[in-house]
């Protein structure tokens, strides 16, 4: 009994060890689900940074109102007061006027005092008094309420530039937030344009794995008829590497090499392959992109084509070796047709990774990843410089 439950064990455990690199339909389909999941995940996110930023600008347009109001407001108030003090200076002489002319109807130009104590009598006294003081209490009654009123508005003034400084504070603020949750919004958009492509690609893998009658829970690899790799072709009749493999001198790193060649030259599968990718990448870089994927020596390899004018294959076309796949791109031409704003001269951008399943690697060409210098299998491709002539 322990034998067989040992025998038992044992063969499980080499079917597990024999699956864990399989790739199946299911596994194509599980992966399709998840990226469809980050998709409606990120169009949700992009959604809700578009109406916070809408709400945003109407915060925005509020507060200019406001600071618009504001700034008004101070002016009324500067004009009040320039008014209350013009009002001030025109009721003072008013007084002084009628002062002076009380005076006047003094025969001797005497002074006010005078003025009162000219009186004939006890009453004529009491109503000169009376009228001079009535004049003097009105003139500085007046002066009393226009400086009350001068006193308010310039508090008025003073309160309404903190609050305007407040809503300048409070609009630069709305300003840094607007413009943080664009970036949020463009990552999310930049994100779900990005799991759009894999999406894409996911489902012509799977369609084409259809097609040639894989079932659901078999290796790909058991009904793919592709021919295996029994030697490399370079993908130019000739070139010149102006950049190597690696490290750039002062820049940043470059997991490829660069060809020179002219526009329009013929582009070839480097050996028996099957086009897993063949795109033009959504944030504009890289122009049309091809990627084949070998199987050598029982090991998966991905060759990768970058900055095509033009491509004559798609997802799942079974390639040989030499076969003609697109033409070189990276000058004028190829700049006008796709936009592509990564490149600054007429070459083909040429790549190779080890993938541990089909669709490895797909969409991280630009990345190191498991990229190998191409030398290894193109001795020509020595480093910058370096010249091929089939």
């Amino acid at each position: 009994m322990k034998r067989k439950i040992f025998l038992f064990f044992v063969v499980t455990f080499f079917i597990s060890v024999l699956n864990v690199n399989a790739v199946t339909l299911r596994q194509l389909y599980n992966d399709l689900d998840k990226l469809e999941s980050n998709y409606s995940a990120a169009k949700k996110k992009a959604s809700m940074s578009q109406a916070e930023l809408n709400k945003l600008r109407a915060s925005i347009a509020n507060t200019e109102a406001e600071i618009k109001n504001t700034q008004n407001e101070i002016i009324k108030a500067e004009n009040e007061i320039k008014k209350s003090e013009e009002e001030i200076a025109k009721k003072k002489e008013e007084t002084n006027q009628m002062l002076l002319y009380l005076q006047i109807m003094n025969s001797n130009g005497d002074s006010m005092l005078e003025y009162v104590f000219e009186a004939d009598n006890y009453t004529d006294f009491i109503y000169r008094y009376s009228v001079v003081s009535q004049l003097s209490d009105y003139n500085q009654g007046l002066i009393n309420e226009l400086n009350v009123l001068i006193d308010n508005l310039n508090k008025k003034k003073k309160d309404l530039a903190i609050n305007q400084a407040n809503l300048s504070k409070q609009k630069q603020d709305l300003q840094a937030k607007y413009m943080a949750v664009q970036i949020q919004l463009k990552d999310a958009q930049d994100s779900g344009l990005s799991i759009a492509e894999q999406i894409s690609e996911k489902r012509k893998l799977i369609n084409h794995y259809k097609s040639i009658g894989c079932s659901m829970d078999q290796d790909v690899k058991s009904c793919n008829s592709v021919a295996a790799v029994t030697g490399w072709t370079y993908p130019l009749n000739s070139f010149y590497q102006s950049s190597s493999y690696g490290e750039r001198r002062g820049s940043v790193s470059h997991w490829a090499v660069d060809l020179a060649t002219p526009e329009g030259s013929a582009v070839k599968a480097v050996a028996n392959g099957e086009v897993v990718s063949a795109r033009v990448p959504g944030n504009g870089c890289g122009g049309m992109i091809v990627q084949i994927r070998h199987t050598y020596n029982g090991t998966y390899y991905l060759s990768l084509y970058m900055h095509l004018l033009s491509t004559n294959v798609g997802v799942g076309t079974k390639v040989s070796g030499g076969q003609v796949i697109g033409y070189s791109g990276g000058g004028p031409r190829e700049i006008a047709k796709w936009g592509d704003g990564c490149t600054t001269g007429a070459h083909l951008h040429f790549s190779m990774a080890t993938a541990s399943s089909v669709y490895d690697l797909i969409g991280s060409s630009s990345q190191r990843g498991s990229t190998f210098d191409p030398v290894r299998f193109f001795p020509a491709m020595r480093g910058e410089g370096a010249r091929f002539n089939y």
